[in-house]
């Protein structure tokens, strides 16, 4: 096992909730010792998972769900984060007040990402070299 223990955040699924989720994930970044280049990749990318998971993922909700953030050095060399909501999933929408385009930003800035919407909510899975 790696030294560093995971961590694990909840918070409501509204705007107000993306500076805290961005400032926790980039402060345990920040304590694993990554890169300059990967704080600021690992800031945006967790900024797009978590609205995505606002925007979207309660948009017929009454009351705002939950975004559970878990952060993670799979390795010495290897950040793992995961954005989690119990939202409606990932499906399709003509009113998407969006470009489209934060998926693909986080598939770009990731390692790896992974992206499960199947059975309600959605888990986003992003892995971050180290030092990049």
């Amino acid at each position: 096992m790696y030294a560093h223990q995971p961590w694990t955040g909840t918070w409501n699924a509204v705007p107000t909730s993306l500076t805290a989720i961005r400032y926790a994930v980039t402060g345990y970044a920040d304590r694993v010792g990554v890169s300059r280049r990967t704080r600021e990749a690992v800031a945006l990318a967790v900024s797009e998972a978590a609205s995505n998971a606002i925007i979207h993922g309660y948009t017929d909700a009454l009351a705002p769900g939950e975004i559970v953030v878990t952060v993670s050095m799979l390795d010495p060399e290897l950040l793992r984060i995961v954005i989690a909501d119990d939202g409606r999933g990932i499906q399709p929408r003509t009113d998407s007040p969006g470009l489209g385009l934060g998926m693909p930003l986080m598939a770009s800035l990731a390692e790896r990402v992974d992206f499960d919407g199947n059975g309600g909510g959605t888990v986003v899975t992003m892995d971050f070299r180290r030092l990049t």
